[in-house]
This record gives structure tokens, sequence and C-alpha cells, in this order.
């Protein structure tokens, strides 16, 4: 059974209120907020072992190494990826994405394809390879339904030379909230020896995922948005894909031998993408905070959270007129959050009025997917509450309430 007030007893900002009113954090999407439990790894490590791992042969760096290779398994075993070696800590997706692009060897023969509802984090370092003539880029549009027509994907593939494209899509967007068929794509990818890269940003604090089965490639995640500390992610690649690709920065423990004045020999995956000085403090609270989504249940997490979408889709569709939602009608077939279109009303007004009036943390703006949002027309930006599995039906009520109110008087 999933308690949810047990749950929110371990999230100490949740006890903290405003003007004697409590706080009703909606902002989930950006930056999920941290249990108690990770809260504690963190001042752990910098009260009890601060060191370097796999560098000093002393007692704290040797605790350091250890509880940092343990994480390590913990990400990959709750992805079930083949060996802890197929995870490289990273600051966050973007990173992770970027890292990724290493696997291209950037002749101008390589085609990438991608989505416009896409974060800029899985756009923009695409289209400024293709404006230097390094790659070839084909950018499925989406629709306001939060899809884009498998049919285009398999006709664009088909278009491809075998083994020379890149797939680079979301798995959750966080605009439409639409949830693609990660194991259909990657058959379509697989079939023409393509590349599958996902970013999961928004889908692995929320639902399973097997890598293996789902046969992914590379995957991006953010530990922010999983109860885990800040600058803290990780990229999953296959191990023999890793292998050909070059670190992203160069020093330290990447290199496993330097013979002077130019030979270098680089560390195997995931070493050699872990230069210099790491965030072992980050990366330890990133396997306390998966400790905590494994105690829960991702699967648990995942039905609480589909209650969650269909009281917040039912409330949003009895404004009618007075708003639009972007992405799918159906509540099961998107997560927990929902771009919303104001229409003549600023996002950013309304969030503002939430927060002073309301005690209601949203996010509201382009959320960084610029180039979606001027597709649709949406340039006053959209207001996005997104909600996680700390959050009550009663907050999504009492955010359905203010915003009716403030509709009311603005428009």
């Amino acid at each position: 059974m999933f308690d949810i007030n047990k749950v929110r007893e371990d999230f100490p900002v949740l006890r903290e209120t405003k003007d004697g009113k409590p706080i009703v954090y909606a902002d989930s999407a950006c930056m999920a907020l941290k249990p108690q439990q990770v809260i504690n790894t963190l001042v752990d490590y910098y009260t009890k072992f601060t060191a370097c791992a796999g560098r000093s042969p002393h007692k704290f760096s040797r605790e350091t190494t250890k509880k940092y290779e343990d994480a390590r398994e913990k990400a990959s075993t709750f992805i079930n990826a083949k060996d802890p070696s197929e995870i490289v800590w990273t600051r966050n997706t973007t990173e992770a994405l970027n890292l990724a692009s290493g696997v291209l060897q950037l002749d101008g023969s390589e085609t990438i394809i991608c989505t416009s509802e896409s974060h800029n984090s899985n756009l923009v370092k695409w289209i400024f390879l293709a404006n230097n003539n390094k790659i070839k880029l084909n950018i499925l549009n989406t629709d306001k339904n939060g899809l884009f027509k498998l049919d285009q994907l398999i006709e664009v593939v088909e278009s491809c030379k075998d083994g020379k494209f890149v797939v680079s899509l979301t798995h959750v967007s966080n605009v439409t909230a639409a949830i693609i068929d990660v194991k259909e794509i990657a058959k379509i990818v697989h079939q023409r020896e393509g590349i599958f890269l996902l970013d999961a940003a928004q889908s692995f604090p929320h639902q399973p995922i097997d890598v293996k089965e789902m046969d992914i490639d590379f995957m991006g995640v953010s530990m922010h948005k999983a109860c885990g500390p800040t600058g803290m992610g990780f990229l999953y690649g296959k191990y023999e894909l890793l292998e050909k690709i070059n670190p992203l920065i160069y020093g330290g423990e990447a290199i496993a031998d330097l013979v002077l004045p130019k030979t270098i020999k680089f560390a195997p995956p995931p070493s050699r993408f872990e230069a210099g000085l790491q965030n072992y403090a980050g990366a330890i609270a990133s396997g306390a905070a998966i400790d905590y989504l494994d105690s829960l249940g991702i699967d648990k997490i995942q039905s609480y959270e589909t209650k969650l979408s269909n009281t917040l889709m039912k409330g949003l569709n009895e404004f009618g007129d007075q708003i639009s939602i972007v992405g799918p009608k159906n509540p099961n077939k998107r997560v927990a959050l929902a771009a919303i279109d104001l229409k003549e009303i600023n996002s950013h007004e309304i969030a503002i009025l939430m927060d002073d009036m309301y005690n209601i943390a949203l996010r509201s703006g382009y959320h960084c997917t610029h180039g979606f949002h001027h597709a649709l027309g949406l340039e006053q930006g959209t207001l996005r509450p997104s909600w996680y599995l700390y959050n009550t039906i009663d907050e999504i009520d009492i955010f359905l309430e203010a915003l009716r109110e403030l509709l009311d008087t603005l428009g």
C-alpha cells in the first residue's frame, strides 16, 4: 500500500508554512523535493568520511570509494543494466546526452532523428552539428496532442543508411506529458542497425525502466528530478558503445597511462568519462535516492501518480474554453503534469500570483522547449503544474480552485 501521509513525513520542507498556510509544491518536473534519507546521506559524507574516491589508501578514501561504486551498482540494478560499468555519473541529463553524442563519426554521413517537442538538451547539440555540416538532422513534428506519427519515423529511418543514424527521443515530454512506446521504437531503430538514445529525465523518477527489455542503447537521467541531489545524473550506455566514445573532459582518473611526449591510454568505461574530482557526495546521495524510490516501489509510485493525473485532467477539463491543455486528453496516456495554455493571459503572471496569494509553487514559460512553444503559437508560454509521489489529491484541488479564482478575476 502507498501511504501518502507516511511519505510526506520524509520531506522536511513540506512541514514549512508561509503566512500560516502550507506550501503546495507543484514543480517536481523541474526539481523534486528531497527526503530526509537523502539529506542525511549528504551530511554523513561531509561530516564523517570526506575524501576522494579511488586515489588515496586511507580509510576515508576507501569508504568513499566503496559508497561511490555502491551507488553506481544501485543505479545499474534499478534500470536492469547488464553491469555497473554501463553507468557513467554526469551532472544531469543534458551532460549525459552530450556525452552520448560522442559515438558519432561527425563526417556528414550520419542522420539524427528527433522530435519537435524535445527539450533543448536533446535538440541544440544536433542543430549545432547540422549547422556545421557534421550530421544530417530530421526533426519529426509533434502535434498539440503530444504525438508524432510512427509511420513518419519508419519512413525517415528507411531513408537512412544502415548503421548510420541515431534516433534521439524523449521518453516522457516535460510539456505534453505524453509517454512514447520505447520497445516498439527500439525495434524500428535496430532493424536498420541504428542507435537509440533516450532522454529519460521525466520518466526515470515515475515509472519502471528496464533497459535490457526495452533495448535502449543510451539513456540520460537527472537525479535531481528523482529525489536526489542537484548537479547529479547519469548516462546509461551499452558497454560496447561506451568503448567507442572519447571523453568530454580529459585528465585525472580518465587516464590509464601517459607516456611523454604524446602517448595516452584512456581508462575503460566508466572511468574514462569521470575525469577529475567527482561529486562523491552527490553520487552517494543519488544511491540513497534510488534506495528511497525502491523502498516505496516504482510500480506503486506510478500507480499513485496515475490517480493524481486523473484528478488533474478531470479538473482542468471542467474549465472549458478558458484554457487549453497541451498533450493527450487521456490521463492514462500521460504523467501527472500539464502544460496549460492560458490563452491571452501571461503564464508568468499567473505563476507569480499563485505563489504570492496561495503558496503554490509552479513553473511557467517555455520549459526549455522554445521551438515547440513557438511552433504551436504559445507565445505567452504555458503554466505547468507537475506532481510527484509526495503530493496529494487535496493539493490538486487547491490548485484548481486557485486557478479558477485567478482566471475569473483576470478574465
